[in-house]
């Protein structure tokens, strides 16, 4: 998902894994790290931040830093990892991992990451939300989709319908769903950065702005089998922190 692009947040400041309301959740502290990022407009710095307050498991908040950039969304990790954005017209993103090519897109991230894209309908990030939209939502993003096949830019085949076969996925709205990618297989878990692995992917995609050109946030989460009970965390931070309209 490339060609992303810059759109300022002013103050966004398994094993097997299933996703599940965490037990004890209460308001915990966690570090912030800023992530530097690269794009249209050149290389930004990391920015700074204070640290971030998240209703989440207590012991999970003690693996777990948000991090950001300048124009990406936030989102939770595990703490020591490294990051890197790439924001364009398109979209952002971000990516989190303990090692790799985190500035290169073309290079698929094939170990424990987190990976949080932010792409928009109302620029040539539409063919990414249309390809994901076509898979999982719907409701009346459907004539968004059929409206971006239509300009012939890319092929009908490159929007199938319907789930991935091997994808578990859970409705918490109609524009947003949770999914679970199992280990070697492909599905929303793989459809950005990450390559297939021996390890399960976990995250959410969710749909925001209006039905006509929406944006879309996906979230792909790959964690070692030690550290898989972080995930659940991970995805509920997102639920409650990615915006609810187009930014």
């Amino acid at each position: 998902m490339l060609n992303l692009r810059a759109s300022s947040y002013a103050t966004l400041v398994c094993a097997t894994v299933v996703l599940a309301p965490l037990a004890g959740e209460a308001a915990q502290t966690v570090p912030f790290v800023g992530c530097a990022s690269d794009g249209q407009q050149g290389p930004v710095a990391a920015p700074k931040g204070q640290p971030k307050t998240l209703d989440i498991d207590p012991a999970a908040a003690k693996g777990l830093a948000w991090y950001q950039a300048e124009y990406s969304a936030g989102a939770l990790a595990p703490r020591g990892w490294k990051c890197f954005s790439l924001y364009g017209s398109s979209g952002t993103t971000l990516a989190i991992a303990p090692t790799g090519a985190l500035n290169d897109a073309s290079q698929p991230i094939a170990g424990p990451a987190v990976v949080l894209t932010d792409d928009s309908g109302g620029t040539s990030g539409r063919f990414d939300v249309a390809k994901i939209a076509a898979r999982v939502f719907a409701g009346p993003e459907k004539a968004f989709v059929a409206s971006v096949i239509a300009e012939g830019v890319e092929p009908k085949g490159d929007f199938p319908a319907g789930p991935y076969p091997s994808d578990k996925l859970t409705y918490k709205t109609p524009t947003l769903v949770e999914f679970a990618t199992p280990a070697g297989k492909d599905g929303l878990g793989t459809a950005d950065r990450l390559a297939k692995s021996a390890l399960p992917v976990i995250g959410l995609a969710k749909l925001v702005g209006p039905a006509d050109g929406p944006d879309l946030y996906l979230l792909s989460v790959r964690l070692p089998a030690t550290g898989a009970d972080l995930g659940a965390a991970i995805v509920s931070a997102a639920e409650a922190t990615l915006p609810n309209t187009s930014q």
